[in-house]
């Protein structure tokens, strides 16, 4: 770690609690059950389960995880963001209020509100552009911004929370991430940088889970728990295991070694696929499984074979 690296001061992720609900392709939207199939094709599965908010019982079952109601998700991002502050010591948490603060938005597909039931311009407004009422609970006055970047949406708000802090352009930044699991979204996505005919058959036991997530990250230069650093972007090169890491996590389970060695984890089998949100589950394992002193690189593959990658570090129990 470098002299660039940045402190996790706080953070906290939440899911539905709720069942994984199986998608069945109808002949009601023939294009997203089309994509269905390609997203099978890519992933080599024989079955998709989604973990939605919102998911209303009494629906006839395969238009559930469809149109979920979007109010519980906007409470998710509220929710989550109180335990992420209330996480922190007072003390901090006054200084944050009082600090140079910068607020960055992330999800995986941006503009996602025409997919949802929306009955109000000011949600729309909260799901496509930024949720104002967290910029209040932060007392937000300077720059906001929104990434719009898929799966590296996440890891691209880090890396620009780093170099805000490196510069000492902000005292600390909030990173709010979302991930909403929208079936054809969820598909298509799979499908991008997929041979357009099958090579490979399913698996007949291999389901792909996606769960619906948000999560509040705040960053300092402060000394924590947790210390995090951003590596470089590398481009046509495999991830390649450092003698000081500990333990490496992948978020994208076609890119992990075909013979995984010790120390080597697959974030989307652990704990089901979450867009942009799935790198941040390497904190929970971070936590949960590694001794304080271990560290922990999590790599996040591109369509373009690149990766991004950043490394955490657990200073203390």
């Amino acid at each position: 770690m470098t002299e660039k690296s940045i402190y996790l001061s706080s953070w906290a992720l939440t899911e539905p609690d709720d069942i994984f609900y199986f998608y069945q392709p109808t002949w009601l939207n023939a294009w997203e059950a089309h994509m269905y199939e390609r997203g099978l094709y890519g992933t080599r599965a024989n079955g998709w389960g989604l973990k939605r908010f919102g998911v209303e019982n009494y629906i006839y079952a395969p238009e559930r995880i469809r149109n979920p109601q979007y109010m519980p998700y906007l409470e998710a991002m509220e929710q989550v963001t109180d335990s992420a502050l209330q996480q922190m010591p007072t003390k901090e948490r006054m200084k944050l209020m009082k600090s140079r603060t910068a607020f960055i938005y992330a999800d995986s597909w941006g503009e996602s509100g025409s997919f949802e039931k929306i009955s109000s311009a000011l949600h729309i407004a909260t799901i496509d552009t930024l949720p104002k009422n967290l910029l209040k609970k932060f007392s937000i006055t300077e720059p906001t911004c929104k990434i719009r970047g898929e799966k590296q949406a996440f890891v691209q708000a880090l890396r620009m929370a780093q170099d805000y802090l490196a510069w000492d352009v902000f005292d600390n930044v909030v990173i709010c991430a979302a991930y909403r699991a929208i079936p054809v979204l969820v598909f298509s996505e799979e499908d991008v940088g997929k041979p357009p005919k099958r090579l490979f058959p399913r698996r007949a036991d291999e389901v792909n889970l996606s769960v619906e997530r948000v999560g509040c990250f705040i960053l300092s230069q402060r000394e924590s728990a947790i210390r995090l650093q951003c590596g470089e972007y590398h481009s046509g090169t495999a991830p390649q295991h450092a003698t000081d890491i500990d333990v490496m996590a992948f978020s994208e389970r076609q890119q992990m070694p075909s013979r995984p060695a010790a120390g080597v984890i697959d974030l989307v089998a652990h704990y089901g696929e979450s867009g942009c949100l799935t790198p941040a589950l390497s904190m929970d394992y971070l936590t949960r499984h590694i001794q304080p002193g271990g560290k922990m690189r999590t790599v996040i593959a591109d369509k373009q074979f690149g990766y991004h990658y950043f490394d955490l570090e657990y200073l203390e129990g």
